[in-house]
């Protein structure tokens, strides 16, 4: 698999695959955070952020999606979404 962020859009938008509630949507962005643990033991935190095509979104967006991630409501008639 190459890397990337194009790389990276196709793999999490064919992990909704069957997400009866995303059918017809097509994704547009998304932020991912990843923890790494070096050899040392020490550990870090790195984020991405992309949009179809390998595009990075300006900041503000980033930002809002992180935002509403930690503290939006999730939908409660999901019990996926618990």
């Amino acid at each position: 698999m190459s890397a990337g962020p194009e790389t990276l859009h196709e793999a999490i938008q064919a992990s909704q695959d069957g997400n009866g509630r995303l059918d017809t949507s097509i994704l547009v962005g998304w932020v991912v955070v990843a923890e790494w643990v070096g050899s040392d033991g020490t550990r870090t935190l790195t984020r991405m952020s992309g949009t179809p095509g390998g595009a990075i979104p300006p900041e503000w967006q980033t930002r809002g999606y992180l935002h509403e991630a930690l503290f939006g409501k999730w939908n409660a008639n999901d019990p996926n979404d618990a």
